[in-house]
């Protein structure tokens, strides 16, 4: 089967960073959740720092409580209120066509939980509305490795880019010679913590 390579290519001014549902509740549910959360907070430090915009969803709120405070949003979009299980609501759809400086992006970066139910009917949903899909596997988790590991699997067999938070920020750095490559070479001197072992207990 032909690759096309070009799929592969994260272009700053033309992608955004879809964060998913990453809150308080699950904390003692989610498997290897502060792993997941730690990695995930290096990446949206270093893409504030290059300027990527980003975009937060939270799952039924009043049940589930609020994005965790180890991951600093501001100045995202949201977060945004749903009960569906999907990202793509009417309202982050409303956001999406203007995300990129007045356009909408034509990549979007997505990470947080459950892998196998919101993270994935999102890339679904972005995949059949013409958007190149980069899901961050070690910004990814369900409450079982298995849904987590599958759940990759699926996404990555209709389409989308598996990869991971060191990947992505040097995709979108490009050169060495960039201004802020000594800011973000700080933050990323510790490579992620790559989730696996013992799943933790039911939400």
């Amino acid at each position: 089967m032909a690759i096309n390579a070009a799929k592969a290519v994260l272009k700053p001014g033309k992608t955004a960073l879809f964060i998913c549902d990453v809150q308080e509740r699950f904390s003692k549910a989610i498997f290897q959740f502060d792993k997941m959360v730690s990695n995930s907070s290096k990446l949206v430090d270093a893409l504030k720092i290059l300027k990527i915009p980003m975009l937060v969803t939270e799952q039924n709120p009043k049940a589930l409580g609020k994005i965790v405070s180890q991951l600093d949003v501001t100045g995202a979009k949201g977060p945004f209120a749903k009960t569906q299980f999907s990202m793509y609501t009417p309202e982050v759809q409303q956001e999406l066509s203007t995300l990129c400086c007045g356009e909408p992006p034509e990549s979007i970066i997505l990470i947080g939980i459950e892998a196998h139910v919101c993270v994935e009917n999102t890339a679904i949903d972005l995949k059949k509305n013409g958007f190149e899909v980069h899901t961050v596997a070690d910004c990814c988790s369900s409450r079982t490795v298995e849904d987590m590991t599958l759940a990759l699997e699926r996404m990555k067999q209709f389409g989308c880019q598996i990869t991971t938070s060191e990947n992505v920020i040097f995709k979108l750095m490009v050169d060495a010679k960039h201004s802020e490559f000594k800011t973000i070479q700080n933050l990323i001197k510790k490579p992620s913590d790559f989730i696996h072992s013992t799943p933790k207990s039911k939400i």
